[in-house]
């Protein structure tokens, strides 16, 4: 078909082949805002010349931009065939991994997440796998809360605060003056010998 005799419906046409709403190609071309550009746009559309070359224009694009998986195969096909002429393995192997990811051939990619406890810089509170799991599935099961050598943590941290210690930091310091004596503090630290 060819181009509309009114240039301003051609030009109309060629704008809502681009996918530009009606109103504001109306508006771009005929200079007019609001309302009118709104119906005027969409009584431009009914035309039955300008709805013709709109669709004439769409198979036009749509022929020009058409890449199926079928072309891609067969690009890749020509790639192949030219890499093997230049003796280049690596180029081979990447077009027949494009080809088969393009057909849905390759199986996806699936990230292994390994769920176990990241070590811990302390000996008191390392979990064998057991009390890891124990302690952090979502079983219903109960769940053990310490391991022994944080068990015993507690214990000692019992002991003292029953002999009137402060619970703040304790920890055991060595002074010119005398011998070891507890000192506090804001952070709850234990100095263990």
């Amino acid at each position: 078909m060819p181009p509309l005799l009114n240039q301003r419906h051609e030009a109309f046409a060629r704008l809502i082949s681009r996918g530009e709403p009606a109103s504001r190609a109306y508006s771009s071309i005929y200079h007019v805002t609001g309302n009118v550009a709104e119906t005027a746009g969409a009584r431009l559309l009914r035309n039955v010349q300008v709805g013709n070359r709109i669709a004439e224009l769409k198979r036009q694009a749509a022929r020009r931009t058409e890449k199926t998986v079928a072309s891609l195969v067969q690009d890749l096909d020509n790639a192949i065939e030219f890499a093997l002429k230049c003796k280049k393995p690596s180029a081979v192997v990447a077009a027949i991994a494009l080809q088969a990811r393009l057909l849905g051939l390759e199986a996806p990619r699936q990230l292994e997440v390994m769920h176990r406890p990241a070590p811990l810089p302390t000996k008191l509170l390392e979990l064998t796998e057991e009390e890891w799991l124990a302690q952090f599935s979502t079983g219903t099961a109960t769940r053990p809360a310490l391991t022994e050598g944080a068990r015993q943590l507690k214990a000692k941290k019992r002991n003292l605060n029953g002999r009137g210690v402060c619970p703040a930091a304790i920890f055991d310091v060595e002074d010119d003056a005398g011998p070891e004596r507890p000192v506090t503090g804001v952070i709850d630290l234990y100095y263990l010998p």
